[in-house]
């Protein structure tokens, strides 16, 4: 196929129009042959997935068997573990309003880049909150549903006549992929059930997509049209409510026969096996090209060739003058060569947990829990209808008992009269030899339901948590019964940031730059927003499972570092928004408002506030720098004081010094009376000394309590000796 053919289907309504009779039906049988294919490889996948939604259903009639009556018990094990995590994806997953983020590449100096992520994620934001119908609850019917499943698919499409982005839910069994696909970016064909009424088909037909066929239903009577869609094995009655079934498949197909097939979504009525649309499955960036042995993208390429004429030629008056067409064509002497296409992917699969065979179907609860849940279903059913048989008692009667009392009921303290003897009527009585329900059967259910939720990690977090368990250790019990949750919930995001990033890739091709601009409230280019290269779209939910009272937690560690945060220089107010949203505060959007929400007044009064804040910080600044010089004057007053103490205690330490020694010569000479007493003279002068040490000791340490900041004046002292008088011949006095 030549490269300006390949350029015109870019933006074909309908491929199919240009096709005959013969490459349609060509078409047709290879998309049926591929999806009855890729159903056969699914037949183990999709058995598993059917028997465990039937163990989903809940009974309301009892069994025919093995009696008319017998216990029909089907065990929640499925239904409680689907509805758990429902419930905390839910919760968690799509708590935030805006979901979308952009992660920028590369150096951004002068903030560009960022600008530009912001308004990317601003409007896809939009997108998923208000233009896209239903997001958020097709979002949470996937959460309750993928659990059980193991796989669901999200599709999304542009439509040209409501010019807007559509996402739509695939759930099963309306998906048919081969399980030996590797990934969807190299899947060779997937197919979605759809279904359209005769009304549905007839807009379609008008608008131009597709194809009026003539599906031979004209024949049959007006209630008899319809084929039942995709319910057929629900026993659906047939009539003219019911939608036809068609097949939409992305798939490749070699419509020039070159030898290389090109990647397109072709759509096919089941019952007729006629083609009713065929759309390519690739842009102008999907075009691959070898341009003078250099391999890039056809854009590219283009617009080398251009600068190459253009300087061939004269600039553009040269080429006004020779009338250049602006596609390739086949007359072009120098040709393009065509190297690959690369297909546009817009479906996302949305896996639970990876296979444990390799195939391409991810396994749900169904799959792993199923036998478990059956095992648990039958013992269940056993023990109670053991049970039904021993309360309901009956048995034998011998032939003594001549008289029929046909069937009794005893009410209770009733005594019945009975004309049989008493010898014959314990003989005569044998009862039913049912046991009770087995023990042994009991633990056995018990054991299974056990093994079943633990599986799930459905923990009962009472028994391990008490009253006096620490609450550090009862958070670390949290948290680790919630990593297996938490890793699922990644796999959830991860297919979520895809889903974002195929939306960023259609508004590529389809947003305008006014609608773009309207939403954002600003002047912004499409082609200069969207640039993949150094831009990635992901998401903002966190896939650590958190409760309330631990965000809590860590909202207050984080408002503790609010000071250091706005003295470093960063900014604190998402500080406060994560605090706000932490504790469910419900007036963030007015403390909080976005730019140009507020009105005049409301903005007045903001401004005042923000004045008056900072006069506020102002007056403490004033006030800190006011202490810390009183402080420093405290300090140099106190160190002075020190001074002056030190020297008094080092004049006291030299009188007790002094004192010391002359008592001490004083006792080697006393030798009388007087000299006793002029000796404890001595020692009272000795004791007042000491007294006024001790007293300016305790002034010191005042000082010392009153300045934190200094430092103990240290003991120039020592230890001080005992006082020792002796008489003159060496005995102590």
């Amino acid at each position: 196929m030549s490269i300006s053919q390949l350029q015109s289907f870019v933006n074909h309504v309908n491929i199919a129009d240009e096709l005959d009779e013969e490459m349609l039906s060509a078409i047709a049988n290879r998309v049926k042959r591929q999806y009855d294919e890729d159903l056969d490889s699914m037949t183990d996948w999709k058995e598993s997935v059917s028997n465990g939604i039937d163990l989903m259903k809940q009974e309301w009639n009892p069994k025919s068997t093995p009696w008319e009556g017998a216990s029909n018990y089907k065990d929640p094990l499925l239904s409680e573990a689907s509805t758990s995590f429902g419930n905390k994806a839910y919760l968690e997953l799509l708590r935030s309003k805006d979901l979308v983020s952009t992660e920028i590449i590369g150096k951004d100096p002068d903030g560009q880049k960022k600008d530009r992520g912001s308004r990317v994620s601003t409007f896809e934001n939009y997108q998923i909150n208000h233009e896209i119908d239903d997001w958020r609850s097709e979002q949470k019917r996937l959460f309750y549903s993928n659990p059980n499943v193991g796989c669901t698919f999200k599709k999304l499409v542009y439509d040209p006549i409501e010019e807007k982005t559509e996402s739509h839910l695939i759930q099963f069994p309306d998906f048919v992929v081969n399980q030996a696909t590797k990934s969807m970016s190299k899947c060779r064909s997937f197919s979605q059930v759809m279904d359209f009424s005769a009304n549905d088909v007839e807009v379609k037909v008008r608008s131009g997509r597709w194809l009026d066929i003539d599906d031979g239903e004209e024949s049959k009577e007006p209630d008899k049209r319809g084929d039942k869609g995709s319910n057929e094995a629900a026993d659906v009655t047939e009539s003219i409510d019911n939608p036809e079934m068609y097949i939409e498949q992305q798939c490749f197909f070699d419509i020039d026969e070159d030898g290389y097939e090109e990647p397109y979504i072709i759509t096919v009525h089941h019952k007729s096996s006629k083609v009713v649309r065929i759309v390519a499955r690739y842009d102008e960036e999907s075009i691959i090209v070898d341009l003078d042995d250099v391999v890039m993208p056809l854009p590219r390429a283009l617009e080398l060739r251009k600068e190459q004429e253009k300087q061939e030629f004269g600039g553009e008056e040269g080429l006004a003058l020779l009338n250049l067409p602006d596609e390739i064509t086949d007359t072009d002497p120098d040709k393009l060569e065509l190297l690959k296409i690369i297909p546009f992917q817009n479906v996302v699969k949305y896996g639970f947990i990876p296979a444990p065979d390799g195939t391409f179907l991810d396994y749900g609860y169904s799959h792993l829990l199923g036998a478990i849940t059956q095992a648990i279903n039958s013992t269940t059913n056993q023990l109670s209808d053991a049970g039904t048989i021993a309360n309901l008692g009956g048995g034998f009667l011998s032939k003594e008992f001549r008289k029929s009392m046909g069937a009794v009921r005893l009410r209770i303290n009733e005594w019945l009269k009975t004309e049989v003897p008493a010898d014959k009527f314990a003989k005569g009585l044998f009862p039913n030899p049912a046991k009770e329900p087995s023990q042994v059967l009991f633990q056995l259910n018990e054991n299974l339901k056990v093994r079943g939720r633990g599986f799930l990690a459905v923990t009962d977090l009472a028994d391990q948590i008490s009253a006096n368990t620490a609450p550090t250790t009862a958070l670390t019990i949290i948290q680790e019964a919630m990593v297996p949750t938490s890793a699922l919930f990644k796999s959830i995001l991860d297919s979520e940031g895809e889903e974002f990033r195929i939306l960023f890739r259609i508004n590529q091709r389809t947003l305008d730059d006014e609608k773009y601009s309207q939403i954002l409230g600003e002047q912004a280019s499409v082609r200069t927003d969207f640039n993949s290269l150094d831009m990635v779209v992901s998401t903002t939910a966190n896939a650590e499972m958190s409760t309330k009272m631990q965000r809590i937690q860590v909202a207050q560690i984080e408002l503790a570092q609010f000071p250091l945060v706005l003295q470093a220089g960063g900014n604190p107010l998402p500080i406060l928004q994560n605090f706000f949203e932490a504790i469910g505060s419900t007036i963030i959007d007015r403390v909080f408002p976005e730019e140009g929400t507020m009105n005049p007044q409301e903005q007045q009064q903001l401004e005042q506030l923000k004045q008056a804040q900072e006069q506020a910080n102002q007056m403490q600044q004033l006030q800190l720098q006011i202490l810390e010089r009183e402080q420093t004057r405290l300090d140099q007053d106190s160190a002075e004081d020190r001074r002056k103490t030190a020297k008094e205690i080092e004049k006291l330490n030299a009188d007790i010094t002094k004192v010391l020694m002359d008592a001490a010569l004083s006792g080697e000479r006393a030798e009388s009376e007087a000299l006793k007493n002029q000796l404890t003279k001595y020692t009272g002068s000795v004791s007042v000394l000491l007294d006024s040490l001790t007293k300016i000791g305790d002034i010191n340490d005042r000082q010392i309590t009153q300045s934190p900041a200094l430092q103990p004046v240290p003991n120039l002292l020592g230890p001080v000796p005992p006082v020792e008088a002796r008489s003159g011949n060496g005995s102590l006095i």
